[in-house]
């Protein structure tokens, strides 16, 4: 852990000149976490599947394959809106500075991770995170989510933890863990001089978290970590006028241990209607404007010695028909209203900055949720924008949109590079020129930073040109497959449909650099699995051999499936099967496509 915490120690140390500051702060909350079959040998929260029967919508469920793409070569991820960037993975260093930098040219100070305990995958999100942003002066924090430490997730890692005495001791161990390699590493968030967390909940009772704080010991110097308790009572309508709650007896209690109520995603209590029949309840944007009125008026304007820090919130909007409640069967819909939603709540809380220590952004990267600001192709930067315009309000800062693209080209030119070196040429140059111009980004430097992309993405152009390129398009009909033949098509049910190569083209792949698609049809009938699967030499082999999961939906109609190939997970061997293919899923019209790099 020491060795750790040093190397995001030095890696700050050179960025903290540049990227110091003080006064007002802006985070946005991270949703994690999502992974790919090529960086992970997994998708994580890309994909989806639920039974959402129990929705007045009449929508009776959800099966986002996200391995499938459409004709767009888009993913077909759980979500209404495409990430600008693709589908990409979260542990990813490239991905990792791409959000960092672009989060930070639109005058963010930080992630707040989504978290809950120490085993859970979000943790190791939080370990890959914390370096990247210490490169480049940038804040880490954590949205705890410790309800799910009062699950049974953390049972299923440890059988001992079984009971809310055994989960209550375990969680002051994770706020120790928090104390220590968070809140006192060179990344914390920090307000005031005070370390800062999200406590979203829902798991500790107060009278639990007393006994977590009592147990926490700080280190010398460190004020005690201020807490922004999640408030997010629903409230009523009246005269088809939403009025939200004042006053909780909960959240007293919460007040009493020093944690501060914090807005959360604004109240949806409004039912389905015509206009909204994709989705259970809804708001509209004067709902989202009035649900942060009690906060203004409760927190905002009470004495300074009473509350720490206090924080403002925003939010673009909301659709969660990629998750409808995470499988709890309800859609629910607040409009972006062409982003008017979220410029409004940030003028409420910018009209309040002089009461306000910081801005909580919910959220970055929470596609499922549909209220990430991370650019997209249906609302591109706009929120980015409108993030930087009214931060730059909100900390007296100029604002200076000109850093805002560059880097998503840092991130473009960096996968060049690396799709270069798999054809075997030679970007160790090329890789400090991008790493300094990431630099440059950090720095605010935008104008030289513009101008050696520019220069790095005419040299890569001439690369690649130069790069033989071949098409290669193989039918069913020159491959060998074997497996039980219907008339209508294959059935793995029982027994693997398995999928051999040529040999001649066998050799090809094996000794040249390529980009392969794997296509056909299903029959989308009852809720089945269909594996495809390869041989592969990374480890674990478990993960990275699968080369796509779909699931059936039942609408009884044959679906395309369209499924990209990665070199450095498939085996292609002489005289064996590449693919296997396995699942009570009726398939046919298999092809291949490959575009070969090199001789």
């Amino acid at each position: 852990m020491k060795q750790f915490m040093l190397s995001i120690a030095l890696c700050l140390l050179a960025a903290l000149p540049l990227t110091a500051q003080n006064g007002k702060k802006v985070y946005a909350d991270y949703h994690g976490v999502r992974y790919t079959r090529q960086h992970d040998g997994k998708l994580g929260r890309w994909e989806m599947y639920a039974n959402t029967e129990k929705s007045a919508t009449g929508r009776k469920s959800l099966c986002y394959n996200a391995d499938l793409m459409d004709a767009d070569r888009h993913h077909r991820i759980a979500s209404v809106t495409y990430p600008h960037v693709g589908m990409q993975s979260d542990l990813d260093p490239d991905y990792l500075e791409y959000q960092i930098l672009t989060a930070k040219s639109a005058g963010i100070d930080g992630f707040f991770i989504e978290w809950g305990f120490m085993p859970h995958e979000n943790n190791d999100l939080l370990r890959a995170m914390q370096p990247v942003a210490a490169r480049y002066g940038f804040e880490i924090g954590v949205n705890w989510c410790d309800g799910w430490l009062y699950y049974d997730w953390i049972t299923k890692i440890y059988p001992e933890i079984n009971s809310r005495e055994a989960k209550t001791a375990y969680m002051a161990k994770c706020y120790q863990y928090l104390i220590d390699s968070v809140f006192a590493a060179p990344t914390a968030p920090l307000v005031n001089g005070r370390p800062v967390f999200y406590h979203f909940g829902p798991g500790a009772t107060p009278d639990e978290f007393r006994t977590v704080l009592a147990a926490a010991r700080l280190p010398e110097g460190m004020l005690p970590p201020a807490g922004l308790r999640r408030w997010a009572d629903w409230g009523t309508l009246a005269d088809n006028r939403y009025i939200p709650v004042t006053y909780s007896e909960e959240m007293e209690r919460w007040k009493q241990l020093g944690e501060i109520p914090t807005a959360w995603l604004p109240a949806r209590v409004r039912p389905r209607d015509a206009r909204h029949a994709d989705w259970d309840n809804y708001a509209t944007p004067d709902d989202a404007v009035e649900f942060m009125k009690p906060f203004r008026d409760s927190v905002w304007h009470t004495p300074r010695e009473r509350y720490p820090v206090k924080s403002g919130f925003a939010m673009p909007g909301m659709d969660n028909r990629g998750c409808a409640g995470w499988g709890r069967a309800h859609f629910y819909y607040i409009p972006r209203d062409k982003g008017d939603t979220y410029r409004r709540m940030w003028e409420f809380c910018t009209d309040e900055k002089e009461h306000l220590d910081m801005m909580f952004i919910a959220s970055w990267s929470d596609y499922t949720e549909g209220h990430e600001i991370a650019p997209t192709w249906e609302n591109g930067d706009r929120e980015l924008r409108t993030t930087l315009r009214y931060a730059s309000i909100f900390k007296e800062t100029h604002a200076d949109d000109r850093g805002i693209p560059l880097p998503y080209t840092l991130f473009q030119l960096r996968k060049e590079a690396a799709f270069l070196e798999q054809s075997k040429q030679e970007m160790s140059a090329t890789r400090r020129e991008l790493d300094h111009a990431a630099l440059l980004i950090s720095r605010a430097d935008y104008a030289p930073a513009a101008a050696l992309l520019t220069q790095v993405e005419n040299n890569l152009k001439e690369l690649r040109s130069a790069i033989p390129t071949e098409m290669k398009r193989l039918r069913q009909a020159e491959l060998t497959l074997s497996g039980k033949q219907k008339s209508d098509g294959y059935n793995p049910a029982n027994q693997a449909v398995t999928v051999a190569l040529p040999r001649e083209l066998v050799a090809r792949l094996q000794r040249s650099h390529y980009e392969g698609e794997l296509y056909f049809e299903y029959l989308d009938k009852g809720a089945e699995t269909l594996f495809i699967r390869s041989s592969t030499r990374r480890e674990p082999q478990e993960p990275f051999k699968i080369v796509a999961r779909l699931r059936t939906d039942n609408s009884g109609e044959w679906k395309r499936a369209r499924i990209q190939l990665y070199k450095e997970n498939i085996v292609y061997g002489f005289n064996m099967p590449t693919f296997y293919i396995k699942g009570n899923v009726l398939i046919r019209n298999l092809s291949l496509g490959y575009t070969i790099y090199g001789e």
